[in-house]
């Protein structure tokens, strides 16, 4: 099984597409170490989500 992920590089900020291979023997949450193309170092991505390890979401707690 094969599945196409887009990300962003979190040091240069380029959005990046990367094709995951081999998710048949994988479990659900699992992250898989992708080369960048735009940047060349290592990157965790979530098979699932396809989101990177580390992730944090647009909207933050901010303490009142």
């Amino acid at each position: 099984m094969e599945q196409s992920v887009l990300f962003r590089c979190p040091r240069i900020g380029m959005n990046v597409q990367h094709l995951l291979t081999g998710l048949e023997q994988i479990g659900p949450d699992t992250h898989l170490p992708v080369v960048c193309p735009a940047c060349s170092s290592v990157d965790f991505v979530n098979a699932s989500t396809g989101k990177l390890l580390g992730y944090r979401s647009a909207v933050m707690a901010v303490d009142g």
